[in-house]
């Protein structure tokens, strides 16, 4: 037994505390349907479930990564999805001089596929906004360190489209949601057709943590600034990195205080791949200024070298993301009510880049469900390439 094990113990989250995350992530979901202010924001995006009936080529554009990127994406019955034209990627600039610069070189990257005229736009944009029953978005603020001048406050689908309007191209009004609630409905769109699963849920646990799940509109009629969508069912993007879990440790409350936005995002802080190298780097050497060492590193540390300090701390804060990750999930499922399967369309590098750590998260949400751990039956955790691009189009459809 390597001692540095015992070193991290407070890092180890026991079943009943797991259980207590999970009751409190459940409570949180509940309160942030019904009020504006909570803890988790539950953001209505007015999109349905994608229907299979729904078909047709859309150009999609899907920024927030390293690259923006664009598609032209067709979606024929029963699911079917194919990349008609593209992808096609351009370099994402921190900084830019317009916002007419920002958006002319996302409509010249998606025009580059030489569209057919008139196809409604998808719009994959992953910065905190505002959705309007238009499915528009209005920009709260930039994150990610991206710079553009004059776009807070604005719609940004308005500006896209204005953009591919001023170089000759007039698309057929524009759906704009994000990465999360983008993994949602690629995964129904692309897994819904075969009935295996009952619901679907989005996770992201990348560079940031996410999750977003659909609930029955009468749960948010508090929050909707028009209540004359016609659907039952509504995506919600639950902004689930804001989540403060109970049970996180005293070195997370040292980190959290020490850093730029205390009280805000704790899950995330814990969770996701831009924040386990900093909290790393805090407890091994007090240390809350860069460099710090890559994610990768993190995971060849606790996977190559886990019988050293370092990489038995490494291998603690990695189990133990995974461990928070499984009992945020079920609490969402406890808010879902669903009996049957469950398809978790799962995104980010940290959850699909690691075999080892999107098994813990299926063990160990297996156990939480009282399921079986090799091989559940309550839900599939799921992968499907440029899910962004297949979920914006199903949404502009």
């Amino acid at each position: 037994m390597n001692p540095d094990i015992d070193r991290w113990g407070e890092l180890i989250l026991s079943p009943a505390e797991l259980e207590e995350i999970r009751t409190a992530m459940a409570d949180r979901i509940r309160e942030g349907l019904n009020r504006k202010d909570g803890e988790i924001q539950a953001i209505p995006t007015y999109l349905p479930p994608p229907q299979p009936t729904s078909t047709g080529e859309t150009i999609v554009i899907d920024i927030g990564g390293t690259n923006m990127r664009a598609a032209v994406v067709a979606l024929g019955a029963g699911g079917e999805v194919k990349i008609v034209r593209g992808p096609v990627t351009a370099p994402f600039l921190p900084v830019w001089e317009s916002a007419d610069a920002f958006f002319k070189k996302q409509a010249e990257l998606a025009l580059s596929l030489h569209p057919p005229p008139d196809l409604p736009v998808g719009y994959c944009f992953s910065y905190p906004s505002a959705v309007t029953p238009q499915k528009d978005a209005i920009l709260i603020r930039w994150t990610k360190q991206l710079q553009v001048p004059d776009v807070a406050g604005r719609k940004v689908g308005e500006l896209l489209l204005n953009a591919c309007r001023n170089l000759g191209y007039r698309g057929r009004g524009v759906t704009v949601l994000n990465d999360t609630v983008a993994a949602l409905l690629g995964g129904n769109r692309a897994f819904g057709a075969d009935d295996r699963f009952q619901d679907f849920i989005g996770l992201i646990v990348g560079t940031g943590t996410n999750m977003a799940a659909y609930f029955p509109t009468k749960l948010l009629t508090s929050k909707l600034a028009d209540t004359s969508y016609p659907y039952q069912r509504m995506a919600v993007n639950l902004e689930s990195g804001n989540f403060h879990p109970p049970s996180l440790s005293r070195f997370d409350d040292e980190f959290d205080a020490a850093g730029p936005t205390p009280g805000s995002h704790r899950v995330e802080k814990a969770v996701s791949g831009k924040f386990i190298p900093q909290l790393f780097s805090f407890i091994e050497e007090g240390r809350t200024s860069p460099p710090y060492p890559e994610t990768k590193e993190i995971f060849q540390l606790a996977q190559q070298d886990r019988d050293s300090p370092k990489g038995a701390l490494a291998l603690a804060l990695i189990n133990r993301s995974a461990d928070l990750v499984a009992a945020g999930l079920a609490g969402l499922i406890d808010t879902l009510g669903s009996s049957g399967n469950i398809g978790i369309l799962a995104e980010g590098g940290v959850i699909n880049h690691n075999p080892d750590y999107k098994k813990r998260v299926r063990e160990k949400l297996a156990l939480l469900l009282d399921d079986d751990p090799l091989s559940p039956r309550r839900f599939a955790l799921l992968q499907l390439e440029n899910v962004n691009l297949i979920g914006a189009a199903a949404a502009a459809l």
